[in-house]
């Protein structure tokens, strides 16, 4: 009868041999998770010190480790490559964010650290140095971020509790001002302002924003619409009125701008009734775009290739900040005699509260005006879940077609 097999997890004997360079290597037969026992050896200058170092790098192995890729002894930036390449299902927009995080904030405080050496306490000081730099928004995301890589890290049997979880540290958020519809007169007043702005109409923006205010769309959804058949489909069908919104535009990391044929939340996936005049504005858009290939309602006013959300945000955010303006005489930023060598945004014109938001919040307050059920509302803005009440369990996907008319001119 043959000898026994190391219990899964111990290790045999402890052998000293001397090296070449006159230090000492101690060496034992650890069995491992796998059931597979492996030579295990280190050195050191003397016997103590290398039986040391050994005993240390075979309690780090003690631990079930599902697939082999991580143990303890592995560095975060190791673990950072395991979990970004899982298939997480994230949109285009999640993962670049989670990506520039690590690589701008995780990394530089942890990247260099076995995991074993991760302890509450130093992610909890990595968290609130973060928050102190980036600010709270990159805090909270840096954390979300470490808590998947450790649970990952706990499934893959590196280590055996969360850090994460333990470390207690709360990131203080500033205080979100509340977003404010616009009233149907200001309603009225901004669209003539981007009608008759110059400006606006150079880099078109009007019909953008008509949009917005008819559809209660994020701007990379407004961007996307298309019209003809996509993947088959007819997304924007003006003969019956609707549009279904199905996709957003995106920067993919070296490919650009592309049109992503998905929401940005699985809830975004929705089909809205348009109204008279967005109809109108989209038949007029297609029947004389100089880029009538592009199939886009709103193409860059150049090159008629989609268009940036990021560019169209900071476009907008100038004119907003422009319109009625006395302080900055109408051009958005502050003079630099005023503020120093670079110009700066003025926040003291009437229209600088509005962003694109208060377009949907607009929406959203007409709809809910109107008698439409928080479910309905959040049918139309693409909401998983609505804020004002419980779930109503109506049709999640098609919205009534009295949203055009509530939403008409």
């Amino acid at each position: 009868m043959g000898r026994p097999p190391l219990p899964v997890g111990t290790f045999g004997t402890i052998g000293f041999f001397p090296t070449a360079g006159g230090e000492v290597q101690a060496r034992a037969r650890f069995r491992d998770f796998d059931g597979r026992t492996r030579l295990v050896s280190k050195t050191g200058r003397s016997k103590a010190a290398a039986e040391r170092a050994l005993k240390t790098e075979l309690t780090t192995r003690r631990g079930p480790h599902g697939t082999g890729l991580l143990t303890a002894s592995s560095r975060v930036t190791a673990l950072v490559d395991a979990w970004l390449a899982t298939d997480h299902g994230w949109s285009t927009g999640t993962e670049r964010t989670y990506r520039s995080i690590i690589r701008t904030s995780v990394l530089p405080a942890l990247g260099e650290l076995c995991l074993r050496e991760v302890t509450p306490g130093r992610v909890a000081r990595a968290i609130t140095a973060i928050a102190g730099t980036s600010g709270p928004g990159a805090a909270k995301t840096a954390r979300a971020c470490l808590s998947g890589m450790f649970a990952l890290a706990i499934v893959d049997g590196a280590v055996t509790a969360n850090p994460v979880r333990d470390a207690g540290v709360r990131v203080t958020r500033t205080a979100k001002k509340a977003p404010r519809a616009l009233t149907p007169e200001d309603t009225a007043r901004l669209v003539e302002l981007f009608a008759t702005s110059e400006r606006a109409q150079a880099l078109d923006l009007p019909d953008v924003v008509d949009w917005m205010l008819a559809t209660g769309a994020r701007i990379g959804e407004a961007l996307a619409v298309r019209a003809g058949k996509v993947q088959g489909k007819t997304l924007l069908d003006l003969d019956t009125g609707t549009w279904e919104v199905a996709g957003t535009v995106v920067r993919v990391p070296k490919q650009g701008l592309v049109v992503q044929p998905r929401t940005k939340t699985a809830a975004g996936w929705r089909v809205v009734a348009l109204p008279a005049f967005a109809q109108d504005m989209a038949r007029r858009r297609l029947s004389g775009s100089r880029h009538p290939d592009s199939g886009l309602v709103f193409p860059s006013p150049v090159a008629g290739t989609v268009r940036d959300p990021s560019n169209v945000s900071g476009d907008l955010r100038v004119l907003l900040d422009s319109f009625d303006c006395a302080t900055c005489g109408g051009t958005g930023l502050l003079p630099p005699a005023t503020t120093g060598a670079r110009p700066v945004r003025c926040e003291e014109g009437p229209w600088s509260r509005v962003t694109s938001h208060t377009f949907r919040k607009t929406v959203a307050t007409r709809l809910e005006e109107a008698g439409f059920t928080p479910r309905q509302v959040a049918d139309q803005l693409g909401h998983a879940n609505p804020s004002m009440t419980l779930d109503v369990y109506f049709d999640r996907h098609v919205v009534s077609a009295e949203a055009a008319t509530v939403l008409g001119r």
